[in-house]
C-alpha cells in the first residue's frame, strides 16, 4: 500500500532546500530541531529514500531530495490554490445572501427582515429578487436564490419548507362603488359574477382568490405590482384582491374600502430552500429573524439550518 504524502514534512524540506539549514528551516515552520529531524528521519525510511545530507556545515539536499523538492514545490502550489479558493468562497457565501421574495412579503416584510440581519451581521450584502411565489420556487430551485419566500398555500415540489406566518386578503373597492355600502358578506355567487383588477396567474395571492374562488375569475385588469392594483382598484376598474397589509395606509385613509366576504382568505407566508443544501449563515440566519418576528417579535429562535 502506497504511504500517504505528508503535506508538512513536505514544507519542511522545501525550507531545508531554501534555507540550506535544518534548523533554519525549523523554525521556519514554527517546530523544534528535533522534531524537523524526526520527520525527516521518518520520510526517508516510509519512502526508502535519504532526501537530506547533513554535515557540520549545514543540510543540503540529496539528488533525490531536489527532485521531491521540485515535485513537492508543484503539489504545495496547486494545495495552497485550493485552500486560498475555498477560503475566498467561504467568505464570499459568508459575505452575501441571494433572497427571492414575492411582492407581499418583499414590501411588507423583508426589508424589516433585512433590517435585522443588518443589525446582526453587518458584513453580509444581500441582494433581493421580487418576483411572484411561482418564480420565487424555481429562482430557488435552480441555485439563482439560496433562499425565498412565497405568499402561497401551495408548497413548491422539491424544496424544504417553513411557515413564517400568516397573511389574509381583503377584496377593496373604489370609495364610489356599490360595494363600499355593503354590510353583508358578499356570497360566492356575487363574486363569481364580478370583472376583478387581480395580480397575474402565478402569484400567490392569484392562485388563493382562485382557490377560494373555485373557478377562474373574470379579469378586468391585470397588476403585476400591489400599487397598480391598488390605483386601479381605486380609479373604479373593478374590485380588487389584495393582502391586507399591503393596502392599510389606503384603507386608513379611505382611499379603497375592504368589503366582507364569505370567502377563506387566509394564506401562509412560507419560507422556502433546497433542501439537499445547508443553508450557509446568512441564509439561516434570516430565517431566524423571520420565524422570530411571527412568534415573538424578537431574537431567540432556533432554526435548523437542514431541510426539517
Amino acid at each position: 500500500m502506497t504511504p500517504d504524502l505528508d503535506l508538512d514534512t513536505l514544507r519542511l524540506l522545501v525550507a531545508v532546500s531554501e534555507t540550506g539549514s535544518l534548523s533554519a528551516a525549523a523554525a521556519h515552520r514554527g517546530i523544534s530541531q528535533p522534531a524537523a529531524s524526526a520527520r525527516v528521519r521518518e520520510f526517508e525510511s516510509r519512502w526508502r529514500l535519504a532526501v537530506v545530507h547533513r554535515s557540520a556545515r549545514g543540510s543540503r539536499m540529496t539528488t533525490d531530495g531536489e527532485a521531491v523538492v521540485s515535485w513537492a514545490r508543484g503539489v504545495l502550489h496547486e494545495v495552497d490554490t485550493v485552500r486560498a479558493s475555498l477560503e475566498a468562497l467561504t467568505a464570499r457565501r459568508r459575505a452575501g445572501v441571494v433572497v427571492a421574495a414575492s411582492l407581499t412579503v418583499a414590501e411588507s416584510l423583508v426589508p424589516r427582515w433585512l433590517g435585522e440581519l443588518h443589525v446582526r451581521r453587518p458584513e453580509v450584502q444581500p441582494v433581493l429578487r421580487v418576483v411572484n411565489s411561482e418564480t420565487v420556487a424555481d429562482t430557488v430551485r435552480s441555485g439563482q436564490a439560496d433562499i425565498g419566500f412565497i405568499e402561497s398555500a401551495v408548497l413548491p415540489d422539491g424544496l424544504a419548507h417553513r411557515q413564517v406566518g400568516q397573511d389574509r386578503l381583503v377584496v377593496v373597492v373604489a370609495p364610489q362603488h356599490a360595494w363600499a355600502r355593503r354590510r353583508a358578506a358578499l356570497s360566492t355567487t356575487e363574486l363569481r359574477a364580478a370583472r376583478w383588477v387581480l395580480r397575474e396567474s402565478g402569484s400567490g395571492t392569484r392562485s388563493t382568490f382562485d382557490a377560494a374562488l373555485g373557478q377562474q375569475p373574470d379579469v378586468a385588469l391585470e397588476a403585476t405590482s400591489t400599487a397598480a392594483l391598488a390605483g386601479a382598484t381605486a380609479a373604479g376598474v373593478g374590485p380588487g384582491v389584495v393582502s391586507e397589509m399591503s393596502v392599510r395606509a389606503e384603507l386608513e385613509l379611505g382611499r379603497l374600502v375592504a368589503v366582507p366576504t364569505e370567502l377563506d382568505l387566509a394564506r401562509p407566508l412560507t419560507c422556502v430552500w433546497r433542501g439537499e443544501e445547508r443553508l450557509h449563515e446568512a441564509a439561516g440566519d434570516l430565517l431566524a429573524i423571520a420565524v422570530e418576528a411571527a412568534s415573538t417579535g424578537g431574537p431567540g429562535a432556533e432554526v435548523p439550518r437542514t431541510a426539517p
